[in-house]
């Protein structure tokens, strides 16, 4: 706008210059002069429109530089405001992960703690279970050595009758005629026969020291023997066949494997007498004490109706025992 009011003022000017001086040659030099100069000016004057649309466009440049630099200082505070949140929820989860963690710990402790009292107090149970069946044992073992002894001196005591009797008869058969005496040697040599069947000695003890597992055609087999009179125990088989007719005392402890069902019976001639059944936690004891009246030749042995395991090791828990009363 500006550039057409200066070339209209020009014109008009140049127009009342022409006017005024006709046609005067050094008029019409100051003419072209003037022409000249308008010209410049013209050019002049647009360069400094030019210059001043640029100014506009550098400032509204400068204005957009400013609008994105506050934008991107915006978005700069924006995106620390981010970080910020975003590092404070981090540290809240690491401190609700520590402190789950850590509330872990502690209840994996305590169930630890717990689990460690309750086996211990099951193997204290155990101890004491077993401390009062190894008693038990202990007590049945010493029966079986006072009625070991007191047999033997029932036997010794029989003995010393037998060897009086026997001075009394020879004092007799010096007093007597020969007949007489004949038969009371005879008469005596029969009662002695029967004292001596009498006083007969039947007596066995064993005991194993492995682990077997039966069934009911099989026996539990005690191979290691600690007392055999009159060898009518065979360790091979596990079964004791009665020498002579009479009344007998059998008696068996055995031991369960551990935490296994153990269920075992007396077998008189393969059928079953008196049994004993233990479950449960841990090693279990069963015990058996049963007088059987034998017949020469019956066996007796340690079986089951099904399928058992048996436990035993060099601490010999599990023993077979009988032994002739009458």
């Amino acid at each position: 706008m500006l550039l057409f009011r200066v070339l209209s003022i020009s014109l008009s000017i140049v127009v009342s210059l022409s006017i005024s001086v006709g046609s005067d040659p050094n008029s019409l030099l100051s003419v072209q002069n003037f022409i000249f100069e308008e010209k410049v000016l013209e050019k002049l004057i647009r360069f400094e429109h030019k210059m001043e649309l640029n100014e506009q466009k550098i400032q509204k440049w400068e204005n957009g530089y400013s609008s994105k630099l506050d934008k991107m200082e915006e978005a700069i505070k924006r995106t620390d405001i981010f970080v910020e949140t975003v590092q404070e929820n981090q540290l809240q989860e690491q401190s609700r992960l520590n402190e789950s963690y850590q509330e872990i710990v502690d209840r994996f402790k305590f169930q630890t703690k717990n689990e460690i009292k309750f086996h211990g107090d099951q193997m204290k149970t155990m101890l004491k279970s077993m401390s009062s069946k190894i008693e038990e044992f202990s007590v049945a073992e010493k029966n079986r050595e006072n009625a070991l002894e007191r047999m033997y001196n029932t036997l010794h005591e029989e003995q010393y009758r037998v060897n009086k009797s026997f001075d009394l008869i020879l004092d007799n058969f010096r007093l007597s005629s020969n007949k007489s005496m004949y038969e009371l040697i005879a008469k005596q040599e029969k009662a002695f026969d029967e004292l001596m069947e009498k006083r007969t000695t039947v007596a066995f003890s064993a005991y194993t020291t492995k682990q077997q597992t039966i069934t009911r055609n099989t026996n539990v087999k005690f191979e290691q023997v600690w007392t055999n009179i009159e060898n009518g125990y065979d360790p091979s088989t596990g079964i004791f066949t009665a020498p002579y007719q009479g009344v007998y005392h059998i008696t068996a402890v055995v031991m369960s494997v551990f935490s296994q069902n153990l269920q075992l019976l007396v077998k008189h001639n393969n059928e079953y007498t008196v049994g004993s059944y233990v479950n449960g936690d841990g090693y279990k004891t069963g015990s058996f004490d049963v007088i059987l009246n034998l017949k020469k030749g019956d066996k007796v042995s340690i079986g089951c109706k099904s399928s058992y395991t048996v436990y035993s090791d060099s601490d010999k828990y599990t023993t077979f025992s009988g032994y002739f009363i009458a």
